[in-house]
């Protein structure tokens, strides 16, 4: 037992400190993002706090007027009594849509900021588990992080109102003034307990939260939907999405038991002292005025201490949350523009080695590779066989462990991830299908805004999708894909619309990753002699499962288990009883 102590003591602390630190963020958040909108939100609660004691002390003079002067005498401070109650419902309302106003702006906000983040992340920390993972979970918090300012400010509001309204207690009964404002400990205390207990579950029930929007992603989505129905394993899919939403529901539903006992317990405590207050008031309250205005000042300030209770723990809900941005934010690497580089003389990866955490043998194992401008090569071997890790590590995307990479002598590792992509023009097998007009997504392939029309039509017609398009009944506008009504295209057409963007691109080193897997066979090869053609002054590196597109390589290098075992040119490497000759048997024979 002394050892839980021990521990939990620092548990709370830390609970303590986030829910601090969160304060400090939303508020300045909100001043940042949104100053006229959050003075007034300030305004209308200062207003809405200091209401109730003014009408406490109207009531006490409205019945004080007319115990002494009558009817005529207490026209007065019923006219203000009225008014109050005016101001206070004309407050709430404002300080309501004046909030909506605000959590909406900050919401749009926090959107743009979290988009930005995501863009500065090089391909690597994409690719990472954990910060995908925090990218998600951040992304579905968003509302939720837009409502902690106003939070912020209505605990602070309901703790003003308390204390306003003890104060306007004080003069008809001191001691219920006293139990009014000690009314708030239990809940802050209540609260602040509460911090410790969902910080400490908030992580092991958002990673099921996490997995469980992935699964539903994939039910929902177009194509993997498609593929799991006719597989027949949506159901399937869909039973491991319930699984990991009940974990995470059993997860909740235990936190929120411990939650309202705390509640229940802190509720009694409070009726206790609020009960306590009552019968002080009309103890000492001091006649007529006294004790109506003190009975309404105790039944006010429950509703205070109730108000504060509830934004206290909005505000430490969003600790967690607000605790993830943060660290989502730190993410954030300063994005440096883009020079295309259009000309390079070589390409070397020099004795490459890598090797993925967990594993047990390296994925790439001491591989040297070459090209030269004007060069077309290859890589080729099985599934496995270490060509996506080698293609990944010229790219940048993952770190050699032994040996170097040099782009015209220049050790690749030296150069800043801008600098390095620069050189490159990239198509993979999972290419974007970006749902945008032919324009915008043809116009992905470079960071510059300038791009002319013209250089859109070329580079369709060096991806031979330049007689697509025109039959689009709005050419370039034309929007692409079902989902936001555009015109639907089949895997290859989607796939020449990415081959535009490297040819529009331009970039010194084409990499292409089955590039036309796609694509019908007189269209590939339409496709690969315009690659030949574009050749002059580039490099260019071929992924290819198909034997024919490899005859017009100057070098073609086979990979297998990581290792390359050997290289030469097409009909080199056909000869009997290479590697190469047993990989591509079937379609060798065929001619």
């Amino acid at each position: 037992m002394p050892a839980r102590n021990r521990h939990d003591a620092p548990r709370r602390a830390v609970g303590l400190r986030r829910v601090l630190a969160g304060v400090w963020w939303s508020l300045e958040l909100a001043v940042r993002r949104a100053p006229a909108w959050f003075l007034l939100t300030v305004a209308t609660s200062v207003v809405l706090a200091l209401v109730p004691a003014a009408q406490v002390r109207a009531v006490a003079q409205l019945v004080t007027a007319s115990e002494q002067d009558g009817l005529r005498a207490a026209v007065l401070p019923l006219l203000a009594l009225t008014l109050l109650v005016g101001l206070g419902q004309l407050a709430a309302s404002a300080e309501n849509l004046i909030g909506q106003r605000i959590s909406l702006r900050l919401m749009l906000g926090l959107n743009a900021r979290l988009a930005r983040i995501a863009a500065s992340l090089p391909p690597g920390r994409l690719k990472d588990p954990q910060v995908h993972a925090l990218l998600d979970g951040t992304r579905s918090s968003t509302f939720a992080l837009s409502r902690s300012p106003g939070s912020v400010i209505s605990a602070l509001s309901s703790l003003l109102a308390a204390l306003a309204l003890g104060a306007a207690i004080w003069p008809f009964s001191p001691l219920a003034a006293g139990l009014v404002v000690l009314a708030l400990i239990p809940s802050l205390v209540n609260y602040a307990w509460s911090a410790g207990i969902q910080d400490a579950r908030f992580e092991e029930a958002a990673a099921h939260g996490v997995r469980f929007r992935y699964l539903l992603d994939q039910l929902v989505d177009a194509r993997t939907g498609t593929e799991l129905a006719t597989l027949g394993t949506g159901p399937a899919l869909a039973a491991a999405a319930e699984e990991a939403h009940s974990r995470m529901s059993r997860i909740q539903d235990r936190l929120y038991s411990l939650l309202l006992r705390g509640d229940l317990i802190g509720g009694l405590i409070t009726s206790v002292l609020l009960g306590a207050a009552l019968i002080a008031v009309l103890a000492e309250g001091g006649g007529a005025a006294g004790v109506s205005a003190g009975v309404l000042g105790v039944v006010a300030g429950l509703q205070a201490t109730r108000g504060a209770g509830f934004a206290v723990g909005d505000v430490i809900s969003a600790g967690p949350l607000i605790a993830r941005f943060r660290e989502v934010a730190e993410l954030a690497e300063e994005v440096a523009p883009q020079e295309i580089v259009r000309t390079a003389e070589r390409l070397e990866v020099i004795g490459g080695s890598v090797t993925y955490p967990g594993s047990a043998r390296p994925a790439l194992r001491h591989a040297s590779v070459q090209v030269r401008a004007d060069e077309m090569i290859a890589l080729v071997g099985v599934n496995g066989a270490g060509k996506t890790t080698l293609v990944d590590a010229m790219l940048g995307i993952v770190a050699l462990d032994e040996g170097r990479i040099e782009i015209d002598g220049v050790d690749a590792s030296t150069l800043t991830f801008a600098q390095r992509f620069a050189h490159f023009g990239l198509v993979t097998q999972e290419f974007g299908r970006y749902e945008l007009s032919v324009r915008d997504a043809v116009a992905l392939g470079t960071p510059r805004t300038d791009v002319r029309d013209a250089e859109i039509w070329a580079a369709l017609a060096a991806a031979r999708a330049e007689s697509l398009v025109h039959s689009f009944p709005d050419g370039l506008d034309t929007m692409l894909g079902p989902q936001f009504g555009g015109v639907g295209l089949s895997g290859g057409q989607w796939q020449r619309i990415a081959l535009a963007r490297i040819h529009l691109r331009g970039a010194a080193i084409r990499v292409l990753d089955e590039p036309t897997s796609a694509i019908d066979a007189e269209a590939e090869q339409e496709v690969f002699a315009h690659l030949r053609e574009t050749a002059a002054g580039q490099l260019t590196i071929i992924v290819s499962h198909r034997a024919w597109t490899l005859r017009g390589m100057d070098r073609i290098y086979v990979l297998d288990r990581g290792e390359i075992l050997e290289s030469g040119s097409f009909e080199e490497l056909r000869a009997p009883g290479t590697r190469f000759s047993a990989l591509f048997a079937q379609q060798l024979s065929g001619g």
